[in-house]
């Protein structure tokens, strides 16, 4: 009896154990799905986040390109070159962009393909956007292209403004040049200085009128050789030094007295033009020395 009794115990512990084992083993299992439950639907959020993110990226990328390849209007005050830059710059941030959203598509397909097709309702997903991302790669492509198109014709035009800057410098040179000579022309006085036998052998001056050599007067040729002249500029002084003289000095030429003055300075006697306009209309000044 003792003996059945111990059979019977033994069986109903057998049994308690089997069944809290069993309770336990399902216990355990029932975590583990409602973990992997959890860890299902963070990963089904987080791809949906990510999607939606990159989605938006697109979407923008998308009104930025469309604002690079069909804006061709200047905006005032800017040059050739600031657009460049500005698409220079635009086209490095979408770049940078692209980059990222490929990473994190590729991470996508990474967690997908361990998700043991729990998350296969994303793949469409994935491949619309990677589809759209190369989409976007060949529309940069050709924003670069265009921009170096850009490039090459702000390189021409600075060429070409620089050749046509130095032929208007190059006139204007010409120009100020001729100006000059003009102004130095017209300021240029050539004057000679002698004694009347001194002109008249130089074939300056004739004598002329009179009676039996009696009130002749003193004549300046027409033609007279300028190598017997010296040449003074009115620009840079106004006044002609005299050699000493006893008796005078008298302008022969028909320069107007009122433009002009014989001064004694420091013993030295100068001519001084007092009227420049009027003085240069004669450009020869001949003047003898008693």
């Amino acid at each position: 009896m003792k003996a059945v009794n111990w059979i019977i115990i033994v069986i109903l512990v057998i049994t308690a154990l089997y069944f809290g084992v069993t309770w336990k083993k399902s216990s355990d299992q029932n975590k583990a799905l409602l973990l992997e439950k959890q860890e299902l639907q963070t990963s089904y959020e987080n791809a949906t986040a990510t999607i939606s993110e990159i989605q938006s990226n697109l979407e923008s990328l998308d009104k930025d390109l469309a604002g690079q390849l069909f804006t061709q209007k200047e905006i005032p005050g800017t040059t050739p070159e600031d657009r460049k830059s500005k698409i220079t710059s635009s086209i490095a941030n979408m770049k940078n962009q692209i980059a990222s959203d490929k990473k994190r598509i590729s991470e996508l397909e990474r967690k997908l393909a361990q998700s043991n097709n729990q998350l296969k309702g994303f793949q469409d997903l994935l491949t619309k956007l990677k589809t759209s991302v190369a989409d976007k790669e060949k529309i940069i492509s050709e924003l670069q292209k265009r921009n170096g198109i850009l490039t090459e014709t702000i390189e021409a035009e600075r060429k070409l403004s620089a050749i046509e800057i130095a032929e208007r410098d190059k006139v204007i040179e010409i120009k100020q040049n001729v100006i000059e000579d003009q102004r130095k022309d017209i300021n240029t006085v050539f004057y000679v200085i002698g004694t009347r036998k001194e002109l008249i052998e130089k074939k300056i001056i004739d004598r002329k009128g009179g009676l039996l050599g009696i009130g002749k007067v003193s004549t300046v040729n027409k033609n007279v050789n300028l190598d017997q002249f010296s040449t003074v500029n009115l620009l840079d002084t106004q006044a002609i030094n005299l050699p000493v003289s006893k008796k005078g000095y008298t302008v022969l030429s028909s320069q107007n007295a009122a433009s002009y003055s014989i001064e004694k300075e420091d013993n030295t006697n100068v001519l001084k033009i007092t009227d420049t306009n009027t003085f240069r209309k004669n450009k020869y000044v001949v003047i003898e020395i008693f």
